[in-house]
């Protein structure tokens, strides 16, 4: 063992930082990350009825969705709303994203009137255009005869 006195040697400090291990770590949880991210997302199953009708023309700015689900719980844009939260909800709502137009989707099975309680909020909040969410109806190949 020779004692070097420069300091010239290979094992002595570094001023340069390795980033091969940090991009090492980072693949390894951008991969975990894509690989959970679609186990994450839920979505909720609601009915919606058939029905044969026009398109609801949608602007370039998104109406906002209220999701009434058929055990009577009231969501907005996916997020859980009360029936009583639900005006101060959708108002703030509506204010931010300068919109009055919004969709309602409601399972089958709920009751007419809690759909006419949520349609009567969504008023008070200040909707101006509602369009209700249907399932299209299948078309039979024979025409009705009058």
């Amino acid at each position: 063992m020779a004692f070097n006195p420069r300091g010239d040697d290979d094992f002595g400090p570094m001023a340069d930082i390795n980033v091969t291990p940090l991009v090492d770590v980072m693949l390894v949880l951008l991969i975990i990350f894509m690989v959970t991210a679609p186990l994450m997302t839920q979505g909720l199953t609601v009915e919606l009825p058939t029905a044969e009708g026009r398109n609801f023309e949608t602007s370039s700015a998104t109406p906002a969705t209220i999701t009434v689900t058929k055990d009577g719980q009231v969501l907005v844009d996916g997020a859980f709303a009360g029936e009583d939260d639900l005006e101060t909800t959708l108002s703030t709502l509506l204010r931010s994203r300068k919109i009055r137009k919004a969709l309602l989707e409601a399972d089958a099975s709920v009751p007419y009137g809690t759909v006419i309680r949520v349609v009567d909020v969504m008023n008070r909040a200040g909707v101006e255009q509602l369009g209700m969410v249907t399932r299209p109806a299948e078309k039979t190949s024979a025409r009705r005869r009058r």
